[in-house]
């Protein structure tokens, strides 16, 4: 099937994005309760605007993976250490997401116990929006944390080789009848999958946003994703780049050295196909260990209601708080699709054909 437009978006459904992403995975000798929850983090990402981290991933990178024998369908995810308010798993080159999940699960369960936990995943892979394990403490009413290391892509500052990952961190803390406030972040000043969305669509990067392979700065998305991408703040250290830089760093300890996984000089390049080469980490904390669940959620409206109410620069038409406008997004896609670029659709057709999948996804 010829490309389609590059500007052309397809509508599906979450059900039935969902069930492909299942099918192909596992096809491709996932099992299913695997299956699940990668699909589940991927249309997650879709849902909520975050194309870079959905199903664009299913074929050009998980599947590849498995295909070329770099990552581990059948994984044996287990503990190495554990103490009551600590947990460690070896992820045994496996998917991220699944490992990720059960580590939460296991953080979230010592913090309705004793309070707080953290927990780490070692020997791992790419494990999706880091926003998705950071929101599963919300309905305990607790504050959770998540970040993981990366294949490396960034320059430190004033740096122009690359050492760094894009290092996200998310946090999410609960309201009341307010969104809950979840800031989901790259430590580079974009993931690495939106320069890709914008070679995708022909687009011209950000004044900023990444450096070529001579340390200049550049616009080309090709030139960037030959280069470097740059700390959050950007060159130098005027725009708070060495901010940035120091958020990416401290991502890669709490991940990659706390953990014993892969770390700095041992994390791959982009190109390289490093097995097992991701870390990642995990955190809880009960809100009732400090005050009144009810008082902190409805301070925590006030707080947020605070900023939204404040006045509106010229040219823009609200304040909104961090995960608010994944919210709406979601809700959005919900009711009227999730949108698909046609580079994507065309790659999923391609890889139904090749797994004998019907490509029943238009809405």
């Amino acid at each position: 099937m010829a490309d389609t437009a590059t500007s052309k978006y397809f509508l599906t459904t979450e059900e039935k994005l969902k069930h492909f992403v299942i099918e192909a995975l596992e096809r491709s000798g996932v099992s299913h309760a695997h299956a699940e929850v990668v699909a589940d983090v991927l249309v997650e990402a879709d849902l909520r605007g975050i194309e870079s981290h959905g199903v664009a991933r299913l074929d050009s990178y998980y599947i590849a993976r498995i295909r070329s024998g770099h990552l581990n369908p059948q994984p044996n995810y287990h503990v190495v250490r554990e103490t009551k308010t600590s947990v460690v798993y070896d992820a045994d080159n496996g998917l991220g997401h699944p490992v990720s999940k059960m580590a939460m699960e296991a953080v979230i369960a010592k913090a309705q116990e004793y309070g707080a936990a953290f927990g780490g995943v070692r020997n791992s892979n790419h494990y999706g929006i880091a926003g998705y394990y950071a929101m599963m403490a919300l309905p305990h009413d607790m504050i959770g944390m998540s970040s993981t290391n990366s294949v490396k892509y960034a320059a430190a500052t004033f740096g122009r080789e690359v050492t760094l990952g894009t290092n996200p961190f998310a946090f999410a803390v609960p309201a009341g009848s307010e969104p809950s406030f979840v800031l989901d972040f790259a430590t580079t000043t974009v993931p690495k999958g939106k320069i890709e969305v914008y070679k995708r669509k022909h687009k011209e990067l950000e004044p900023g946003w990444a450096i070529d392979s001579h340390g200049n700065m550049t616009e080309d998305p090709d030139e960037a994703l030959h280069g470097a991408l740059l700390p959050l703040g950007g060159f130098g250290t005027e725009g708070g780049g060495h901010k940035g830089y120091g958020l990416g760093l401290l991502a890669d300890i709490l991940c990659g050295v706390l953990s014993g996984g892969a770390f700095g000089p041992s994390l791959p390049f982009a190109d390289e196909t490093k097995e097992g080469a991701i870390s990642h980490w995990f955190g809880a904390f009960r809100v009732d260990g400090f005050r009144d669940v009810k008082a902190f959620k409805d301070d925590m409206d006030a707080e947020l209601r605070y900023y939204k109410d404040s006045a509106v620069a010229r040219g823009a038409q609200r304040i909104m708080t961090a995960g608010e406008p994944e919210i709406l997004k979601a809700a959005y896609n919900r009711q009227y699709g999730i949108p698909v670029h046609g580079k994507v659709w065309d790659g999923l057709n391609r890889l139904a054909g090749e797994l004998d999948i019907d490509f029943n996804l238009p809405k």
